[in-house]
């Protein structure tokens, strides 16, 4: 018998986020490879998909940031 404890849940693609998507993941990797391939950087195995991570979490980060400014700045005064 298993424990029930053990078992994780797995998200539907209906239920999991864009930034989560293994399509999105995969597709910034393959270009993260193919620019390194273009600039004759040899990359580690494994390099690809954690810069690719990396660069979803900046785009990410500063899209939220963009936002943030973006709300203040409508609620000031209007100069």
């Amino acid at each position: 018998m298993t424990d029930p404890t053990l078992q994780t849940s797995v998200a539907s693609p209906e239920q999991r986020a864009a930034i989560q998507s293994l399509t999105l993941r995969s597709a910034a990797a393959i270009a993260v490879a193919a620019v390194a391939t273009r600039l004759s950087i040899d990359l580690p195995a494994g390099a690809a998909q954690d810069i690719a991570g990396a660069l979803i979490d900046l785009v990410t980060t500063l899209g939220l940031v963009g936002v943030a400014v973006g709300r203040t700045r409508a609620r000031g005064p209007i100069v």
